[in-house]
């Protein structure tokens, strides 16, 4: 329905939503593909996959000198442990100055992104991510 004389504008003819952003994704993917270096991680609680990473028995194994030397992207630990919990390795990671990602795996949580938004406040803002595992 026209009103005040105006002319309609004839309909432009777009592809679906989900087809446009699945060919940014494609895209972005190869990028990453084309300069991606392997990650390399510090594992606690976890058996580790040399030479990308090393496993170490618990939190009080990991300092300057090893972060210094290994440059991980990320540290990867359960979310409880018998002698630790993720919480505390989120604290040592902050003091030592890690820049990395904490990968916190977890079990089967009703609300796992409030775990994670409580260990990132914690620990002063250390870039944290939840993973469940069932």
């Amino acid at each position: 329905m026209q009103t005040g004389g105006q002319e309609q504008i004839p309909d432009r003819t777009r592809p679906p939503r989900h087809v446009a952003a699945r060919r940014g994704r494609a895209a972005s993917s190869k990028v990453a593909e084309a300069g991606a270096q392997p990650s390399r991680a510090i594992v606690l609680g976890f058996a580790a996959n040399p030479p990308e990473s090393i496993a170490v028995d618990g939190p009080g194994k990991i300092d300057s000198v090893l972060l210094a030397t290994m440059a991980p992207d990320k540290v990867i630990c359960p979310l409880f442990a018998t002698d630790y919990d993720a919480l505390v390795v989120a604290q040592l990671l902050t003091k030592l100055g890690f820049g990395g990602t904490l990968v916190v795996v977890a079990p089967d949580l009703p609300n796992p992104r409030m775990v994670e938004r409580e260990i990132r406040n914690q620990s002063g803002g250390l870039k944290v991510a939840v993973v469940v595992r069932p």
